[in-house]
């Protein structure tokens, strides 16, 4: 039985704990002073920080972390790339009904979803319940974009999480 272990960081922001692969690494460069470490392979004391424009919004105005303004402009870049993707991705998938829409009807189908994306801005207490299942059930998952954003792919004010039931579309957008 071979289990490989999964190096995992807590985000200084949401402190929220992911895989190390899953967020930004900044060097520290000084005592207060940082950089982007892009390739992660930097051999000095790092923090790390969630690919979200919400963790990264707040980075911009944290006090005791200074980072250079192109720094996080490139950790921008590459966030609304990212969510981009996933949304013009869903964006042409909305037809194919292998979607599921909504926190009721995510937890209704759960057993045939194998990919979750959850909106950054999530109620807490639907965040929980959410991590609560994709935890137990071992279902990767990513947060991109907003409630609205999410609304707009099903033209609906707001989506907090969207399931994707087919197998091979979840493999794809895993491996995106």
């Amino acid at each position: 039985m071979s289990s490989t272990h999964i190096p995992e960081r807590s985000c200084i922001i949401c402190r929220s704990k992911k895989e190390k692969s899953k967020l930004f690494r900044l060097a520290k460069i000084k005592e207060t002073s940082y950089e982007f470490d892009k390739e992660q392979k930097k051999q000095t004391r790092a923090i790390y920080v969630c690919k979200s424009l919400n963790c990264l919004g707040k980075l911009a105005k944290h006090n005791k972390v200074k980072l250079d303004s192109q720094d996080l402009i490139s950790m921008l870049n590459i966030v609304n790339k990212a969510n981009k993707n996933y949304l013009n991705i869903l964006n042409s998938m909305k037809n194919s009904g292998e979607l599921v829409f909504g926190i009721n009807l995510l937890f209704e189908n759960i057993e045939h979803v194998h990919f979750i994306v959850m909106a950054q801005d999530v109620s807490k207490k639907n965040e929980e319940k959410i991590f609560r299942k994709v935890n137990e059930l071992k279902i990767p998952y990513v947060v991109v974009g907003t409630m609205e954003e999410l609304g707009k792919i099903f033209n609906k004010e707001e989506i907090n999480v969207i399931g994707i039931k087919d197998k091979k579309m979840a493999k794809g957008l895993i491996n995106d």
